[in-house]
This record gives structure tokens, sequence and C-alpha cells, in this order.
């Protein structure tokens, strides 16, 4: 049977600029999910239904999913410090706007700022990660990542929630959320060190600026794993973005509950999820990446699928729900792990802009096809068919293999 160290489980080659990044991934899942902690009062406040509430959560992600590209390109270019503190600071001017929106076009239109300055993140926070940690540690690295994503997603309904609570205004909890994301991106434009200065000791401006746009998509590898991994990406995105726009909806009208109680069930979820994601990055280390990522899409199916029989009961639904988020937020380390053992450092931030504009397409397609499900049946009918992208991303996690 194979052991794990589990007193050195997370040393990893550079702890710092680590601590950096995903401090930076924690705000920019935090602000990623702004919006559906106050879907309920969203559609309320504009008069809207719930299909055109999760349509202003598709519209993030499809600008996100256009703009990720471009930003890994630059990112490769002129290197992941600008385009992640400039990325951050838009996504939290995005927020600050929504806050200030008096119709729903003006929703739409921060939503599409916002989209802008998300997509910048992936392809060079996670290009950043692969540049900066090896083969070895892929796993501890991305589970660390995760963690920090995990933390700010769960932030977001238990800050955004609380100061609706004590405010009694969504609007203010969005506008002093914002703050706090200007303040990081200066900070972090300051303090975090290039990969490719702290690793090689200098900047080699001459090859950078020769290796041009041109040059870079020629000497990317475009093969049938390529296709596999922003497949995998892309039913992950479908099952997260869906899980996360409509759980607190599910949960209040499940339950009868109040607002707040559904919202406690969100980041009881998001818990979990945290708890899982770091400890599933050494477990990628040691295992087999496709056949781990197979198993915990498998388990997630499987816990969806309660959500059509468990019982409004107050104490179950927590428990369901944080299961729901171990088992879902784990699949992305495993997922990011094995991006990372085929990355490059060459073409690692094109690696990861193609592959997770895959997840962001997945994030818009899985909130606008489960509210147009919920238009028809219902948001507590829906939610377990979001099992549908569990069992599929088993199938794709077995079908990648780098020839």
């Amino acid at each position: 049977m194979m052991k794990i160290n589990w007193k050195n489980i997370y040393q990893l080659s550079h702890p710092k600029q680590m601590g950096f990044i995903a401090l930076a991934h924690a705000l920019h899942e935090f602000y990623s999910v702004a919006l559906p902690p106050i879907i309920p009062f969203i559609v309320i406040g504009f008069d809207i239904s719930y299909a055109e509430a999760g349509w202003l959560v598709t519209v993030f992600y499809v600008v996100y999913a256009v703009f990720q590209i471009p930003a890994g390109i630059i990112a490769d270019k002129i290197g992941k410090r600008y385009v992640l503190s400039l990325g951050l600071g838009l996504l939290a001017f995005g927020t600050l706007m929504a806050s200030m929106a008096d119709t729903y076009q003006a929703l739409l239109i921060s939503q599409v700022i916002a989209g802008i300055g998300g997509s910048t993140y992936h392809p060079a926070g996670l290009s950043a990660v692969s540049d900066l940690e090896g083969d070895r540690t892929a796993g501890k690295a991305m589970g660390f990542h995760g963690l920090g994503g995990a933390v700010g997603t769960a932030l977001a309904p238990a800050l955004i929630g609380g100061i609706v609570m004590i405010t009694g205004s969504w609007r203010t909890a969005l506008a002093v959320s914002a703050i706090g994301g200007v303040t990081y991106a200066i900070i972090f434009h300051v303090k975090f060190i290039e990969p490719r200065k702290l690793i090689t000791g200098i900047l080699d401006e001459t090859i950078s600026n020769e290796r041009g746009v041109k040059k870079q998509l020629q000497e990317f590898p475009w093969e049938k794993w390529v296709i596999g991994l922003v497949t995998i990406n892309f039913l992950l995105g479908v099952e997260i973005g869906a899980a996360r726009t409509f759980t607190t909806s599910y949960v209040f009208l499940k339950s009868s509950e109040a607002v707040g109680f559904a919202n406690t069930v969100f980041f009881v979820m998001l818990v979990g999820a945290g708890v899982s994601t770091i400890a599933i990055g050494p477990l990628a280390d040691k295992f087999d990446k496709r056949n781990l990522g197979s198993a915990t899409f498998l388990a997630t199916g499987l816990l969806l699928c309660l959500a059509w029989f468990v019982p409004p009961n107050p104490m179950m639904l927590l428990c369901l729900f944080f299961f729901i988020g171990a088992m879902m937020w784990t699949t992305v380390p495993v997922m990011n792990a094995l991006t990372s053992t085929y990355a490059e450092r060459k073409f690692s931030g094109m690696l990861f802009a193609l592959t997770l504009t895959g997840s962001a397409m997945g994030n818009a397609v899985g909130p606008f096809l489960f509210g147009l499900v919920s238009e028809k049946t219902s948001v507590v009918f829906a939610f377990p068919t979001i099992a549908v992208a569990s069992v599929l991303g088993a199938i794709s996690f077995l079908c990648v293999k780098k020839l």
C-alpha cells in the first residue's frame, strides 16, 4: 500500500509566492460568486425570472471565456504580475458597478466588466503555479491554490449575506466587498515576484519579445489530449456553475426557510469544498490523476441525485450540501494537476487559457441551461439534473491520454 508522508505534505518550493497567488485566487472566486447569494433579492427587486437571473451569470462567463485566451497569451509575453493585478482591479470595479445598477441592463453591463477582469486570473494564476512548482509538488500546489479559491467562494455568501442582514441592502454589501479587491490588486502588483525572475534570476527580455503571438501559436501542441482537457473543464464548469448559482434558490424553495438559512447552506457547501480541496492535492501527486478525477465526478453525481429525495429538514440539507461541496470541488485540483503535468513553461499560459476557456464556457452554459429547466419545471426538480454533467465528466477523465 502506498504511504503518504503527512509530516511534509505541504512543503512547497515557493510558499511565499504561492501565498500571494492563493489570496488572489480567493478574491477572484469571491467576486465570481458575488451575485448568487443575493439572486432572490435581485429577482424580486428587478422583477425578473430565475432564467433572467441565471443569464447574469452566463454573461459574466461568456465574456470570461472570450478573453481568457488573449489573457493567457499576454501573460506569457509580458508576465503574470501585470495581468493578475489589472484583472483583479477590473473584477472589483465590475462588482462596484453592480452595486450601483438601477436597471437589469446596467447589471448586465457590470457583469461584462467583471467578466473581462475575471478572465485574466486562471490563465495567468495557474500558469504561475505551474511555473513555480514542479511535477512532484503540482498536486500539492494546486490543492493549496484551490483552498484559496474555496475560502474566497465560501466567504461570498457569508460576508455578503451578513452585510445584507445588518444593513438590509444588497447594494451596500457589494460596494463594501469591492474595496478589498482594489486594495489587494495594488499590494499584489508591488509584492509578487514574477516566476521567471524567481526561478532563473533574470528575465530575458530579448527572448520574451522575440516570441510573438504567431510563434506561440505555432509552438503550441494542438493534440487530442488538449481537447480532452478542455472537455473536462467544460463539464466541471457546467456542474459548478449551475450548483453555485442555484444552491441558495434550491434550499430557499425546498425548505421554505429564510434566505439567510439558504445562504448558510451555501456557505457550508463551500466549507466542505475548502476542507476537501486541501486534502486531495497530495493524493493527486500519489495516484493516477485520471482515475481519481473520474471517481470524484461520479461521487458528486450520486450526491446531487440525493437532492431529489432529501426531506426539507434543515440539518439534513446542511449535511448533504457539505458533502456535495466536499466532493464536487475535489475535482478541481486533480484536473489542474493533470493539466500542469502536460504544461511546458513556453506555452503554459496558453494551455491553461485554452483549457479554462472550456471551464468558463461551462460556467456560462450551466446557469442558463438549468435556469431554463427550472422555468419549465422548478428549481427543486432541476437541481439534481446537474448530475448529468458529473457522469459525462467521469467518462472524459478516463479518455484523456497524452501520447
